[in-house]
């Protein structure tokens, strides 16, 4: 119990101290401190809820995820004080998600009975914002309904990752060995594989079609290594790797935008006020930033990045905080994962083992993509670093996640002792 309150005191001593130092800068206005009240108040009544309802699950995961939300909130602040408005009320729903999920999902296990259902509706949403959706940063990603817009590719995340963890969980061993021999390599027969190549065949396609080649990085990582991890089979990746080099290729040479980001990731500098200036000013942003940092609020990235905001706001951190602050942020990102496949080998069942997994695979995949396009490693691709970048859709769609795979780390500790599996009982 008392580790529980010094987290949630460290958590809130890095936020206010964040906010007092914007507040004498100017930027941090009394509606924001207002707002940050209400996120406090709701992180130490969800401290409190815990204790209450005697949550036995991973103690370091949520305090984890909530030290980098409020490095966002803070820099949003920083950067955007309008924005930061927005953000911090979808702080308080994301972790009014997670408490909901955690508690209210009694059984992790029923999600895996929705398995092609899942994986049927992350098709259909994805069909339905390519005729309908509206584009914007030259993606088709998004959708409008009653007024109010959110990206349907992080609602696919969940679906897609639902479908994986309970088809890969069911036909395993059959992915593993093989039962076709050709030649020296047994493969899975048709009749199993081919549900799995399908499904991640029509949403790739889907995403390409959207121009959202970004997500589809993140689709087709998520599939191979989720896929690796399971089956443990070195030749899925060697397949994986010329598809995914050929189909790289072919985009390059099908979309004018595709061209422009590799060439602007080769040579900024060829025109670093015009294609070129994004990157060009990140970089610049980053090694100004040194060691220690210029100090909160005395950078001048925030004003010269563009989408400083979301994009591009581990350039921001970079530059204000230093190296020292970026890895931090980094180590903060790797403990999340680390405890993700910490909770997915203490798993009771086979299919709460992939999903955990698979969530902290598509957390780390998701991070390590978009950090390498600010530092210059991979062209840009326009995704959000999740609990970081602005934006609601990405933050409730991750709190969602993080409830998930709170509950599986909760129900491995106080779950039944034994798990039924194809009809047999065996100790968990």
């Amino acid at each position: 119990m008392k580790r529980v309150w010094i987290l949630r005191l460290l958590i809130l001593s890095i936020l206010w101290v964040g906010l007092g130092v914007l507040a004498l800068d100017g930027k941090a206005n009394e509606q924001i401190l207002w707002q940050a009240g209400v996120f406090s108040l709701l992180l130490l009544i969800g401290a409190a809820l815990e204790k209450l309802v005697a949550y036995q699950g991973d103690p370091f995961l949520l305090p984890t995820v909530q030290m980098i939300l409020v490095i966002g909130l803070v820099f949003i602040t920083r950067i955007r004080p309008a924005s930061a408005l927005k953000q911090f009320w979808w702080a308080c729903l994301g972790l009014f998600i997670f408490y909901c999920v955690l508690y209210a999902l009694r059984d992790y296990r029923a999600l895996g009975r929705f398995r092609y259902l899942s994986g049927l509706g992350a098709v259909v949403l994805l069909l339905i914002t390519l005729l309908f959706g509206v584009t914007q940063g030259g993606a088709t990603s998004w959708l409008h309904i009653g007024g109010m817009g959110f990206e349907s590719e992080e609602l696919v995340k969940v679906a897609m990752l639902i479908f994986l963890a309970s088809y890969l969980s069911e036909h395993e061993e059959v992915l593993r060995v093989g039962t076709v021999q050709i030649g020296r390599l047994s493969l899975p027969d048709w009749r199993t594989l081919g549900p799995f190549l399908v499904m991640g065949g029509f949403s790739l396609l889907l995403l390409a079609a959207q121009k959202s080649l970004g997500t589809a990085l993140v689709f087709y990582s998520l599939y191979v290594l989720v896929l690796y991890v399971v089956t443990e089979r070195v030749l899925y990746l060697g397949v994986a790797l010329p598809v995914f080099l050929s189909t790289g290729t072919l985009g390059y040479f099908l979309f004018s935008h595709v061209q422009v980001r590799v060439a602007t990731w080769l040579n900024p500098w060829g025109d670093p006020s015009g294609g070129g200036y994004q990157i060009a000013q990140s970089l610049f942003a980053i090694g100004g930033g040194k060691i220690l940092g210029t100090g909160l609020g005395n950078g001048i990235g925030a004003s010269q990045v563009p989408a400083a905001s979301t994009d591009f706001i581990f350039s921001i951190i970079a530059e204000e905080l230093g190296f020292a602050g970026a890895m931090a942020l980094l180590m903060l990102f790797l403990v999340v994962v680390l405890r993700a496949f910490h909770i997915s080998i203490q798993a009771a069942d086979r299919f709460g083992q992939i999903l955990a997994a698979g969530i902290g695979i598509l957390v780390g995949t998701e991070a390590i993509i978009i950090l390498a396009g600010v530092t210059k490693l991979l062209p840009l691709t326009g995704i959000p670093l999740p609990w970081v970048s602005y934006g609601g859709s990405s933050l409730l769609i991750h709190f969602l996640l993080l409830g998930i795979l709170a509950n599986i780390s909760h129900g491995s500790a106080t779950g039944p002792l034994y798990v039924k599996n194809k009809g047999r009982e065996y100790a968990a």
